[in-house]
């Protein structure tokens, strides 16, 4: 499987990661560093405070600041800890498994680079999942995952056909990345979205690809990355669904015969797609 789905050029992608491994926290993470506080600390760092104060106990016994067999420690000497706690992405695939484009095709693609992200050894911190939409549902078939067997499970023999809910499948991505967040708030969240853009299930009654793109403006305002794959295949495009889209959530739009592990990997690593990440 990992010969097959990886390949040498995307593995080296990878191992390169230049996502930042660690977040710096206020409240709560492991010790990295200390530094001088701005105004009153919160988590004292009493080794690098001792350090700090260490130099300056002659003069200060000199002076008579200081006891002559203990040591005087003063507000300049203050150091506070620098907390810092793994982080990582998380990477929702939202795909259109309606019946009006090649859904089975799309999502064996997309099973693929789900399947590929998780193997790799080097993605352990990041996790996956997988939306799909289709008649006037959009379920969450894979929740955010960091195993391998996991997706495997879930992702055996997905349903395919029915019209497409686009609105409701972009309302629940935001709730679905919102809840993660909450969950881990040291991840950053990602979005691709795999849709050929043509909506025909209202959420609310309205126009449905109007409904679409509202929905995709409230991602937009919370600074979620977002790509959109762009599954139609047809030459003749009456109107580019996708583009507008992508232009609405703020993101990048991509085609479907350039849908490849590397760009993913690419999106991920904040090279490629999307605007600022949260």
């Amino acid at each position: 499987m990992r010969g097959s789905l990886i390949s040498r050029q995307a593995r080296r992608r990878l191992a390169r990661g230049r996502r930042q491994k660690n977040k710096t926290s206020p409240d709560s993470g492991r010790y990295v560093r200390a530094r001088i506080p701005i105004a009153k600390p919160r988590h004292l760092a009493l080794d690098a405070t001792l350090r700090a104060a260490a130099p300056h106990q002659v003069r200060r016994r000199s002076l008579g600041l200081a006891p002559p067999d203990g040591i005087r420690v003063l507000p300049s000497d203050f150091r506070e800890k620098v907390l810092a706690r793994p982080s990582g992405v998380s990477l929702l695939f939202a795909v259109d498994a309606s019946g009006s484009m090649g859904a089975d095709q799309v999502m064996t693609r997309v099973k693929g680079i789900v399947l590929s992200l998780l193997t790799d050894a080097y993605q352990k911190r990041d996790r996956v999942g997988l939306l799909a939409f289709r008649g006037t549902e959009a379920r969450l078939v894979l929740p955010f995952t960091a195993s391998v067997e996991q997706a495997q499970r879930r992702l055996r023999g997905l349903p395919t056909g029915g019209k497409s809910p686009l609105a409701l499948a972009l309302a629940r991505s935001l709730d679905v990345l919102a809840q993660e967040t909450r969950k881990h708030p040291g991840r950053t969240p990602m979005l691709v979205l795999l849709t050929d853009g043509k909506a025909n299930i209202s959420m609310a009654g309205g126009e449905p690809f109007d409904e679409a793109l509202a929905q995709a403006r409230r991602l937009r305002a919370t600074r979620l990355r977002c790509l959109v794959v762009d599954t139609d295949t047809t030459w003749i495009h009456s109107f580019a669904y996708p583009r507008a889209l992508a232009q609405a959530l703020g993101g990048r739009c991509l085609s479907l015969p350039n849908l490849e592990l590397n760009r993913i990997i690419d999106f991920v690593n904040l090279g490629e797609g999307g605007s600022a990440a949260v």
